[in-house]
């Protein structure tokens, strides 16, 4: 490779790297009061056996079902499984409900069939519009499900149905994700300290 495309491609990293950052730092100064009051509301929702439901598209898809398995297998520590299901991961119910009734039906649809009241949806949504997933929270807060969202900066439906929403300030799809898995992780240690850390002496 020439010397001068490949200064542009280490370019090209360095500032994606740094928007990054950016973004990251952003969700540090702005972010964490609401991460905590997301794993005030999932552990106790757990304490009272209920279960967590994660959903989104695409990369958020691969969010939820990423999240879905540190729940239930551990993040950090040695610890009893918590009840977390991706609603992302079943292709025969995705493609049956979305062939039968409409793709903005295949999370809601679900729902219907495992949620009760007391349990967690969690929607995540970069643009913070997807259909499907706006309709699967507000289902959700007509049902008695305490509704938490992960999403962009722009103000959308999320902000009406969801008990609390993690709006990420970013200028790209990239930098949100990011930014979302960061937060998920940092939720994920959260509450398996509150849960099953040592007390404080």
């Amino acid at each position: 490779m020439a010397n001068g495309r490949r200064d542009r491609f280490l370019k090209m990293a360095v500032e994606s790297i740094r928007r990054s950052i950016e973004a990251k730092d952003a969700l540090c100064r702005d972010g964490t009061p609401t991460i905590l009051a997301m794993a005030e509301l999932l552990v106790e929702a757990f304490r009272g056996r209920h279960r967590l439901f994660l959903f989104g598209n695409g990369g958020s898809a691969a969010d939820a079902q990423h999240l879905a398995a540190e729940f239930v297998n551990r993040f950090r520590m040695e610890r009893p499984a918590l009840p977390a299901v991706a609603l992302t991961v079943d292709t025969s119910a995705l493609t049956s409900i979305a062939n039968d009734f409409h793709f903005e039906d295949v999370f809601v649809r679900q729902l219907e069939a495992l949620g009760q009241a007391g349990d967690v949806a969690m929607g995540i949504s970069t643009s913070g519009k997807s259909v499907n997933v706006v309709k699967a929270l507000r289902w959700a807060r007509q049902h008695g499900l305490l509704t938490l969202g992960l999403a962009g900066a722009a103000e959308s439906e999320m902000d009406i149905y969801c008990d609390i929403n993690l709006k990420v300030s970013a200028d790209s799809t990239a930098r949100i994700q990011e930014c979302h898995i960061t937060a998920g992780h940092v939720l994920c240690e959260i509450v398996e300290e509150m849960l099953f850390g040592k007390a404080e002496e």
